[in-house]
């Protein structure tokens, strides 16, 4: 199945400097966080604590997901997806990811090497997502 949702997302600089610097912050562990749109622009990026911290793996702590819920939802904005990294790992998701990803139109952000790579996860497939720049919210 193909994802019905666009394959191009805006993320303006600001944001991507935000998830990669949360992502440099808790090295060596994975990073994780939540991401906020509207009509295919990211709004805001949400860097939230990974409960059990871990080089390879993230689990969002479950309070700081429903306040990042919260704050989108009076801002009109909707959680769109999630990012981490894979400190030690390639910028594609991993097995993991893949079994994890519950939404398949959310887009699932993966910081490698000081990148950032957008894909969605829909019924096991990975689709490849461009990120467009732009230079601020």
């Amino acid at each position: 199945m193909t994802p019905k949702a666009p394959l191009v997302v805006v993320m303006p600089e600001p944001i991507r400097q935000a998830i990669l610097t949360h992502a440099e912050n808790m090295l060596p562990d994975e990073c994780c966080g939540l991401i906020a749109s509207v009509a295919g622009a990211i709004r805001f990026a949400y860097p939230l604590t990974n409960s059990n911290p871990s080089p390879v793996s993230f689990t969002i702590d479950p309070s700081e997901h429903f306040g990042a819920m919260n704050h989108a939802e009076n801002q009109g904005w909707e959680i769109s997806g999630v990012f981490h990294s894979h400190p030690t790992g390639e910028r594609s998701p991993s097995a993991t990811d893949v079994a994890m990803a519950w939404d398949p139109l959310w887009i699932h952000l993966v910081v490698a090497r000081g990148e950032i790579a957008a894909f969605r996860i829909v019924d096991g497939e990975v689709w490849p997502v461009e990120l467009l720049a732009a230079e601020g919210p």
